[in-house]
């Protein structure tokens, strides 16, 4: 009789914190607003190279601005970028430019001057899917 009771206290309990774990754990993939700003093929059509800005988050909300290298089977997602790791208001004025099919050249500036942020954003993907990635870091604008 006790089993039982105490197995009726603990079920709602149970079910909410089961609920509550996979509530909004992917909710970035439909909620995110993500705008292409520019698409690049590979010179033979194999690989496609994204520059996009994504916002979303709901009230803490973030915007960033990177970059996406995919082959071109492979479907978009503006959480597989080749700059940094924490995006924030990370990387502006990004280019992307084919120097052969397997290499590709990146430009882009820092938003912000803050060491700490360009610290933890230092972070850059040198090769992925046999495509070598070349950074090169544009100057500070202010």
């Amino acid at each position: 009789m006790k089993l039982i009771r105490l197995f009726q206290t603990l079920l709602p309990f149970l079910m909410i914190t089961f609920l509550l774990c996979g509530c909004g754990q992917n909710d970035w993939q439909t909620s995110d607003k993500v705008e292409i700003l520019s698409e690049s093929k590979s010179p033979h059509g194999d690989y496609i190279a994204t520059v996009f800005s994504c916002a979303g988050g709901g009230a803490a909300g973030y915007t960033y601005t990177n970059v996406n290298l995919r082959k071109k089977s492979q479907d978009f997602s503006q959480r597989d970028f080749l700059l940094g790791e924490h995006l924030w208001h990370s990387f502006s004025e990004i280019s992307v430019d084919w120097k052969d099919s397997r290499t590709l050249s990146v430009s882009c500036r820092w938003v912000s001057d803050n060491s700490s942020h360009k610290t933890q954003n230092g972070n850059r993907v040198p090769e992925k899917d046999g495509v070598k990635v070349h950074y090169t870091l544009l100057e500070s604008s202010q």
